[in-house]
């Protein structure tokens, strides 16, 4: 046991220390300057998030509903965590640089597995403290809940992420145990993270399916009208996210008690079935991912002449390449933008039919619907975009051969445009994929797609333009693994705090559609975003030369 929490500590550290980058480690003098930057962005991250959270439970106490507020918390929690942990799963638990240096240790197996669940567990309640410790104290305070209510919200938040993280990573296990067939473990590793995201969708669409059979139609339509009776549908998707939500709710002390005893019960008897299973399965994967490889020898084509006019066509297909090309990139940056709208939506789609939704529509209505539907569709697709890396880590990506980026016939300012290009076609998937579903389920207008589908594009290319901007001026070009560029990189919070910033001014923006009409306050957002796409290419214009100061 001593051992595990050591070398939990020891691979956290070191997780910890690869996210400062060569150009921080160099600036200490202003350590003191930046934990104060930080701790402003913190206050300002959670000043919007708990103004959304009391916008949302007001809306949902007028009909009668606000108690799903934390059923939709939980939710939304436990979702983050399953995608964090299908994405990183792989590449943590078996792919880090660290493990040669490990291996030779006095260490048994599940010791080192332990460690590294450990780790991901821990990396995601630091996640939890935005998308569900605020919002539940700023829920705790509208509702006047006494200090009960804040113990179990504490307890659960601990718990919630234990469950599917050793769910996944046993899957992981399993498949990498059979890494040993193959020749390709870049390959092996892309295979291995799809199939882990197949049987994650299959598992929950099974899970609806299920809890659809026990429900009726006339019984779900009596559930949305009765107060709080959308929290029942939101209960049964997870073991233990049942039992935590009525430990949450609860006023009693006893039931409390219970509730928590079959979580942690549940917990427990996962967790240590993981331990005794990793002791089997973990060293099989682990020796076939560090001695398997790819042995074929790749022919370069050296091309001798290139036409000035396809430089930008040629520069940007390279960019794809190398996103498409290395398992990690493919898996971090590139995958979220089409899997991650596609996952959400089949959800709601398999979950509720077009009545249903029309119900929860109605009780979740406003003065002025048509404005905040709207502004809704853009706010989903901003929350999408957080999870695109590509424009954040551009220059960080090339590692030490971001310096060629000096020396090719190709200016500064036209490398920064064809840089941000797959961020922008990325998002943009995510954008059409959101509007398709809208249409068929919201029957919006043509017109109204078409103004939603240019402001999105607005302030997708302002984000990709803005990220990009970030890296070059916070660039992480000193890294030993692909995964240290998309996953101990800092940078990494930008695209969520961009976002979270974009969500926020989107909820302000929907108090006005009650005064001014909503297509008014769409153009402002669009003056607003073009300025800031302005602002920042003239600056990557004429500060181009300067910005590439730190690739080196």
């Amino acid at each position: 046991m001593i051992k595990t929490i050591l070398l939990t500590i020891v691979f956290l550290k070191t997780s910890l220390q690869r996210m400062q980058s060569r150009y921080y480690e160099n600036a200490k003098k202003n350590k003191k300057i930046r934990r104060i930057l930080y701790f402003i962005l913190f206050v300002i991250i959670a000043g919007i998030i708990g103004f959304f959270s009391s916008n949302m439970i007001d809306v949902l106490e007028q009909s009668h509903q606000e108690t799903t507020f934390v059923g939709l918390v939980l939710f939304l929690v436990l979702i983050l965590t399953i995608i964090q942990s299908v994405f990183s799963s792989v590449n943590m638990l078996y792919f880090t640089k660290d493990t040669e240096y490990i291996l030779p240790l006095p260490l048994k197996p599940y010791q080192i597995i332990i460690a590294r669940t450990n780790v991901i567990i821990i990396v995601q309640y630091f996640i939890e403290i935005i998308v569900g410790l605020i919002p539940l104290i700023v829920y705790g305070f509208k509702m006047n809940c006494g200090p009960m209510f804040y113990a179990p919200v504490l307890i659960t938040l601990i718990l919630l992420p234990i469950l599917p993280t050793v769910l996944l990573s046993l899957i992981v296990m399993i498949l990498m145990s059979f890494s040993k067939i193959t020749k390709n473990k870049n390959k092996f590793q892309l295979f291995t993270t799809f199939l882990v995201f197949a049987i994650t969708i299959a598992f929950s669409i099974a899970m609806v399916k299920i809890d659809e059979q026990s429900i009726s139609d006339e019984q779900l339509a009596q559930m949305l009208t009765k107060a709080n009776g959308m929290i029942e549908l939101i209960k049964g998707y997870f073991p233990t996210l049942k039992y935590s939500i009525n430990a949450i709710l609860s006023n009693n002390i006893f039931t409390m008690i219970l509730e928590f005893a079959r979580v942690i019960g549940i917990t427990a008897i996962a967790y240590a079935v993981y331990a005794l299973l990793s002791q089997k399965l973990y060293f099989k994967g682990l020796v076939g991912s560090l001695f398997s490889g790819e042995n074929k020898k790749k022919k370069k084509k050296i091309k001798t002449a290139t036409k000035r006019k396809g430089v930008g066509r040629r520069y940007v297909a390279k960019e794809f390449k190398t996103l498409l090309r290395n398992p990690v990139y493919l898996v971090q940056c590139v995958l979220p933008a089409i899997l991650l709208p596609i996952l959400c939506i089949a959800l709601v789609l398999i979950s509720f039919d077009e009545e249903t939704i029309n119900e929860i529509m109605k009780a979740l209505s406003t003065v002025n619907a048509n404005g905040v539907i709207l502004l809704t569709i853009i706010g989903i697709t901003q929350f999408f975009s957080m999870v695109v890396y590509i424009s954040i880590t551009a220059i960080s990506r090339d590692g030490k051969n971001a310096i060629f980026m000096k020396y090719i016939p190709v200016p500064l300012y036209k490398q920064y445009i064809y840089k941000t290009i797959p961020n922008i076609v990325m998002n943009l998937f995510s954008i059409i994929i959101v509007l398709t579903v809208s249409e068929y389920l919201l029957k919006t207008s043509i017109l109204d797609l078409i103004v939603v589908f240019v402001i999105s594009m607005i302030m997708n290319i302002a984000q990709s333009f803005l990220m990009l901007l970030i890296d070059l001026k916070r660039p992480k070009l000193q890294w030993d693994s692909e995964y240290a560029v998309v996953k101990q990189n800092f940078n990494l919070i930008f695209p969520m705090i961009f976002s979270i910033i974009s969500i926020g001014l989107l909820i302000l923006y929907a108090k006005t559609t009650q005064i001014i009409s909503v297509y008014i306050v769409l153009t402002m957002i669009a003056a607003i975003y073009l300025l800031i796409t302005v602002l920042v290419n003239v600056y990557l214009y004429k500060r181009q030369n300067e910005l590439a100061g730190k690739i080196e």
